[in-house]
């Protein structure tokens, strides 16, 4: 955690132990690169409930290895 505390600090030039709350963390943040950040929810259409951009597929291997090897 401190090595992205480090890269936080040093790419927006503040002292993280001054910032209390995480709106405090997103209004740093959208003054120092000058947009408003757009929070949207994990299961939007491009992603699912996980968080995965491409979908995840299962699949039975041991059935699969049967079905090839017949």
């Amino acid at each position: 955690m401190v090595r992205k505390t480090v890269y936080f600090e040093e790419k927006y030039g503040v002292n993280i132990a001054r910032l209390r709350s995480i709106e405090e963390v997103d209004a740093c943040v959208e003054e120092k690169t000058g947009v408003k950040l757009n929070v949207v929810a994990a299961s939007s259409s491009i992603t699912d409930r996980a968080g995965n951009v491409l979908n995840v597929k299962s699949y039975d291997i041991d059935g699969l290895v049967e079905t090839a090897l017949r």
